[in-house]
């Protein structure tokens, strides 16, 4: 560890220390989702199962409740829903990172863990930091037990990219298939439209190695239309078995146009097969919520295909808050979500260990609203067979309402005045549409986050929801079988 290395690191720690106090004060902390200690988080990144731990690093600022990078952070899990926080393990040391030590992936192999991630620099400068001003190196780290590091080395860096590739390439998801490495990296590609005027074009670039140093380009993935102006965090995997087996691209498309039931976020997030057309003509957004952005997946020791998000979007400043900063800490990462190829479908379920806690069930049939404090909620509405079913989480006068209706599912925290709630922090609405009505919601509520997963995991919305204890109402309305369930 080198003298800058050390220097961050003790900043770091020190602002833990000192907020340590204000931070878990907060009434807005969860018990089973991955928050910074202090400051912001936002990408997850080398997820892994490591010698039987569960890994998560992510994007980590420890100094700045407003972000800006600096930090890998690092924590770990014996069951995927309590995490227990390390020391960062990554920081801007070097010159190749000076910007940021931006997102990456984790590969495991015969004992040790290699983590791959972007370093980012900005130059200083009248620059434009797309075509100039802007250095995006790919960096390898190696580690025995997850959280000490290697000395960082370069594997790819400008010269290495197509010439048509602006400055932005960055986020590796690196894995091994048929004796070969290969990297999958987001890319902004230099494009105009017939008329003249620049419009950029997101896609992917694709690399392989024989021994994760010496890298080549192996291939190229961009739309035939335009769909982005920049893929972020990519990852390739395959979900399914033998003739079933389908090889999937997520990515993170900058630049759609907002339509009335989909791309309703500043920037979405999705997958789209890769065998058998193109990505962006199967393109499915992960989640409908207004807090999802950047998911990466990895395969657990016993084959489940496991997915985390962040709970967050990029450059949402002006649309929404998180009531959290005057607490000193902002964002948290989704739950882990399994996921499985189902009827030509990618489906997402809450990890199993989620049902395996010490659940009580309550009796949410009195006439009042049931109150949930602390506590977490699982809420299970079955047998809605296309009719309507609704869930107010806080009061008629600041909460989020949950409907179902036909073949729709609202998220709305539009109040009985005809205002935003409070406790959205300037969020208004998301709808969802599918294929065929909703028939089943899984509501589960960890403080100041809810995960509403639709049909099975067909369709998921997540969103924030900052209600104070007091606030923390829940009423059922509608048709279909409840079950209500809390745990402390």
């Amino acid at each position: 560890m080198n003298e800058k290395t050390k220097e961050m690191m003790e900043k770091a720690r020190e602002q833990e220390q000192s907020m340590e106090g204000t931070v878990k004060s907060c009434p807005f902390r969860t018990r089973f989702h991955i928050m910074p200690p202090v400051g912001w988080i936002n990408d997850p990144n080398g997820l892994c199962q490591f010698q039987g731990i569960f890994h998560a690093y992510f994007q980590y600022s420890p100094l700045s409740v407003n972000g800006g990078g600096g930090f890998w952070g690092h924590c770990v899990s014996q069951d995927l829903l309590h995490w227990e926080y390390k020391e960062p393990v990554l920081t801007t040391d070097i010159p190749e990172d000076a910007g940021g030590v931006y997102s990456g992936s984790a590969l495991v192999e015969d004992g040790r863990l290699y983590l791959f991630y972007t370093g980012n620099v900005k130059l200083p400068g009248d620059y434009d930091y797309i075509d100039a001003g802007r250095i995006s190196t790919q960096i390898l780290v190696e580690s025995p037990d997850g959280q000490h590091m290697s000395q960082k080395e370069k594997v790819l860096e400008m010269k290495d990219y197509p010439a048509d590739i602006t400055q932005h390439v960055r986020d590796p998801k690196v894995w091994k298939e048929e004796g070969r490495y290969h990297m999958v990296l987001g890319a902004r590609r230099r494009a105009w439209k017939e008329d003249g005027e620049r419009r950029d074009e997101g896609g992917v670039l694709v690399y392989s190695s024989a021994d994760m140093h010496s890298w080549s380009l192996e291939r190229e993935i961009f739309p035939k239309q335009y769909f982005g102006y920049m893929w972020e965090c990519p990852d390739i995997f395959s979900l399914g078995e033998g003739e079933e087996e389908r090889k999937i691209l997520s990515f993170s498309p900058q630049g759609l146009a907002h339509e009335k039931e989909r791309f309703q976020n500043r920037y979405q997030s999705g997958w789209g097969f890769l065998s058998g057309g193109r990505p962006e003509e199967t393109f499915t957004e992960w989640d409908m919520g207004f807090d999802f952005y950047a998911p990466q997946t990895f395969q657990a020791e016993d084959g489940r295909r496991i997915l985390i998000g962040w709970a967050g979007v990029p450059d949402t400043q002006e649309e929404h808050a998180n009531l959290s900063v005057k607490n000193g800490w902002q964002h948290c990462l989704t739950l882990p979500r399994e996921l499985t190829l189902e009827r030509g479908r990618v489906i997402q379920r809450p990890v199993r260990e989620i049902f395996g806690l010490p659940w009580r069930k309550e009796d949410p049939s009195g006439g009042e609203p049931f109150r949930w404090s602390s506590r977490a909620v699982r809420l299970d509405i079955r047998d809605i067979s296309g009719g309507s079913a609704g869930v107010l989480l806080g009061t008629p006068g600041n909460g989020l309402a949950i409907q179902a209706d036909r073949d729709t599912v609202t998220l709305s925290y539009i109040n009985e005045e005809g205002e935003p709630s409070a406790c959205g922090g300037g969020r208004k609405a998301r709808t969802g549409r599918l294929e065929e009505p909703v028939d089943r919601l899984l509501i589960l509520v960890d403080s100041s986050i809810a995960e509403i997963f639709v049909n099975g995991g067909e369709m998921v919305f997540t969103t924030r929801l900052y209600l104070e204890k007091k606030e923390r109402e829940l009423k059922i309305e509608g048709s279909g079988s409840v079950t209500l369930e809390t745990v402390e």
